[in-house]
């Protein structure tokens, strides 16, 4: 019964505003283009590149380590910049907006994998 009164509450409010949408994918503004997020949304799985990862910085080996779906739907991809000891994990995931950079959930990166 309060989840009813809430999801009433929630439709009286949005008839309040004056006829207002929530914005569609298409009205959203896109981010810029970043090398790493390019190789991200286009790499698969084991692919290698040297790119640089921001303007006027030295260029580092890129590999795309792996592909998945987080928890909320969103696709995500597992990067590896640099080389051997040296390489560090950098995880990019789909926003409507286009792809960016995120946070993994746990400390020290990525899940360690068999």
């Amino acid at each position: 019964m309060l989840a009813a009164l809430v999801l009433s509450g929630c439709d009286t409010l949005s008839g309040m505003g004056g006829g207002q949408t929530a914005a569609t994918p298409a009205a959203l503004p896109q981010r810029p283009l970043e090398p790493l997020a390019v190789f991200a949304s286009q790499a698969r799985p084991g692919e290698q590149s040297t790119l640089s990862p921001a303007p006027g910085a030295a260029p580092v080996r890129v590999q795309m380590v792996r592909s998945y779906y987080a928890a909320s739907g969103r696709p995500c991809r597992e990067l590896a910049l640099g080389s051997g000891s040296t390489s560090r994990p950098v995880l990019y995931c789909e926003e409507p907006t286009g792809w960016a950079a995120a946070r993994p959930l746990l400390r020290g990166g990525a899940v360690a994998r068999p």
